[in-house]
Parts: structure tokens; sequence; C-alpha cells
């Protein structure tokens, strides 16, 4: 068994369009290695393969080609242990925040009485006491992903993979929900990773920074978050946070600068179903 909770090893991924045949690579021989328990974060130019990857880490693609291991094993289809926290809420319109958050719960087989419990566990943890017979209609956008966010951690999963779930929040939310993640993190000591393209995001939020290259997407560099601990908004000001912003964004312009020069020269339409 690897040292490693995920060991990647030349993972390539292209999608085929259906209708003239023609393949797009996404993702060509990329390595990566993820230990148990890290915040990391993933970040690169749009379209360079960020959510690919994520959905290979949670079993909802295989490669063409390389590996995706997880504790050794290789992923061959989503599992309770890896659960994905996505851009969209994904809560059913027609249950109740508790109903939401019981439902992974009850599809393991949980009986009813230690799913309610478990459930309301998580809904205390992410601040919704109080919400439980709200349906998702009367929640604020922050409070939805805060619903999300509980389902996904009452399964208890080993991995938590998070593709932009503040995206449609309000600056102020976003913060708030930022620093949530982190005392959940904190607390229940599991794997989070994080897609975003908020770079002062991914630096307040991880401890680890994976930077990919333009399309195809591979790893350009890891960076070491080395911040004071604990984390707290007042770390923005740090002189490392700037340090650390300075470096990202010359690193990542440089592949976004990759990614507009392509742009001018045309490709074919194609749509592989989702962000990638």
């Amino acid at each position: 068994m690897t040292g490693y909770l995920f060991s990647i090893k030349d993972l390539s991924k292209s999608f085929k369009d259906p209708k003239n045949g023609v393949s797009l690579p996404v993702l060509s021989d990329l390595s990566l290695e993820i230990k148990r328990g890290e915040f990391i974060s993933i970040i690169g130019p749009s379209g360079c393969g960020k959510t690919t990857l994520l959905y290979h880490m949670g079993g909802f693609l295989r490669p063409d080609a390389g590996s995706v291991r997880y504790k050794g094993a290789p992923v061959l289809a989503p599992d309770p242990e890896r659960t994905v926290i996505f851009q969209e809420y994904g809560l059913f319109p027609w249950k109740t925040v508790l109903g939401n958050v019981e439902f992974p719960v009850k599809a393991r087989g949980v009986p009813s009485g230690e799913r309610r419990k478990i459930a309301r566990k998580y809904i205390n943890m992410v601040h919704l006491n109080g919400f439980e017979n709200s349906y998702p209609r009367q929640l604020s956008g922050g409070m939805k992903q805060r619903a999300g966010i509980a389902r996904a951690l009452a399964c208890r999963p080993e991995v938590v993979l998070m593709d932009e779930p503040f995206a449609s929040l309000d600056n102020i939310t976003r913060e708030i929900m930022q620093e949530e993640i982190l005392r959940l993190w904190s607390e229940v000591g599991k794997t989070f990773i994080l897609v975003t393209h908020h770079l002062d995001e991914a630096i307040f939020m991880s401890r680890r920074v994976i930077v990919m290259s333009a399309r195809p997407g591979r790893v350009k560099e890891s960076v070491e978050i080395d911040l004071p601990e604990p984390r707290s908004p007042e770390v923005k000001a740090h002189s490392r946070f700037a340090a650390l912003k300075k470096h990202l964004t010359r690193s990542l312009r440089e592949e976004v600068e990759k990614t507009i020069a392509r742009a001018k020269d045309p490709e074919p339409a194609w749509d592989p179903g989702f962000p990638i």
C-alpha cells in the first residue's frame, strides 16, 4: 500500500466530440501525490482540466492512460469515502434540510433513528440548527451551500472534493464560508481538495497549492503555503501572504497567457457535459 492517500501517475484524458470524432486532450501525463489530512487547492487557467482531475479522483471518469490510485487501489467508480461538493447546491427541492442531509446516509442503509442523529450532528456543525424543516427555496445561497456541505460530511467521507463551491456567493458570504470550511477541516481531520479560480481563497485556505499548466493540464508546480496558524482573516495582511500571492500570480499568468494565445487559433466545438 502506498504511503499517500492519492497517487496519480501519468494521467491523460481526452474528450471526443461524438458528432465529428475530433478529440481534445484535456490532461496529459499528469502526476500528483496527496497525503492524508492535507488541505490542497488546485488552480490553473480555464479549461486546463482542474474539474476533470477532480472527477477522476471522485471516480466519475476513467483515465485514457495512466492511473489514479486511492489508498493504493485503482479508482474505478464513485465511493462514499470520497464525496464531492459541486458548484451547484444540488439539494432536492422537495426535501427539507434534514431530509437532504439524511438522504445519503439513508442510501447507505443506516436505520432511521441513527441517520437522523447523524444528520442533526452535521446540521449543527454548519450552524443550520433551527432550519432543519426549511426547504431549499426558503434558504439563502450561503445557507444552501451549508446544507450541501452538511450532506457531504454526513457520509463521513475520508476525502471532500470541492469544485468551486463558493462561486455563486457574494464576497462576504464567501469569506465566511471559507472560514467555516477551515473550521470543519480542523474538526473532522479529513482530506480536503478544492478547485478554485480565486487566488486569495486558495492561499488562505490551503496548506499546499497545485498550479496546473495550460491545457492539456499537467502539474506545473506544488507550492507549500507556510502561513501562521491557526488561519484567520488577518493572515491576508501578512507579508508572507503577499509574497505567495505574487509568486502564484506570476506562475498562473504565464499559463493564462498561453491559453489566450491558443484561443486565437480556432478549435472544433465540443462539449464534455461539464466544466473541464
